[in-house]
């Protein structure tokens, strides 16, 4: 059975304000979808910095052909994937997670 994907309001304000390129949406929707079916596919996330640590055990999962990487955790109770942050692939990790608090 599929699992339903959320993104948080802070991901789509995100995409709005720095996804100009419909080829850039268009591969973001389409690793959504994947997570429909695959909500493992991304790595297990747990840096040992503190500074990139996230909010909750999540895992990462680089969009290819894109400069971002969404972050999410996987509800099975729920069958849902909350995507909760999306960054670009090269910021500086001591700020990944800033616009959570």
């Amino acid at each position: 059975m599929a699992y339903r994907v959320y993104f948080a309001n802070s991901v789509l304000d995100f995409i709005d304000e720095h996804v100009t390129s419909e080829r850039v949406f268009e591969r973001i929707e389409a690793y959504r979808e994947l997570l429909e079916s695959y909500p493992y596919l991304g790595a297990a996330y747990d840096p040992e910095y503190a500074a990139a640590q996230p909010p909750i055990p999540c895992r990462r999962l680089p969009i290819p052909d894109t400069p971002f990487t969404m972050y999410y955790a996987v509800d099975d109770e729920a069958q849902a994937v909350n995507v909760f942050y999306l960054d670009f692939s090269a910021a500086n990790p001591r700020y990944r997670f800033r616009y959570l608090d």
